[in-house]
C-alpha cells in the first residue's frame, strides 16, 4: 500500500498491558462506539496527549 503522505503511515508500536476488567471495559466501549478497540484507544491517547500539552502550555504561560 502506498501513501501519498508517508507520515500518515501508522507503523510504530507501543504495548499497553491491561487486566481482565480493563480489557473488558475497552471492548465494551469499542462495541458501544462501533469502533475497533485499537482505534478507540489510539484516539483516546491522542486526545489525552492534546489535553496534557494544552495544560502544560497554560502552566508555562502563567
Amino acid at each position: 500500500m502506498s501513501y501519498e503522505d508517508p507520515t500518515h503511515l501508522r507503523n510504530k508500536v507501543i504495548k499497553v498491558r491491561l487486566n481482565d476488567d480493563e480489557r473488558e471495559l475497552v471492548a465494551v466501549l469499542a462495541r458501544m462506539n462501533k469502533r475497533q478497540p485499537a482505534v478507540l484507544l489510539r484516539d483516546l491517547v491522542l486526545q489525552g496527549l492534546a489535553m496534557f500539552e494544552q495544560s502544560n502550555e497554560t502552566k508555562r504561560a502563567a
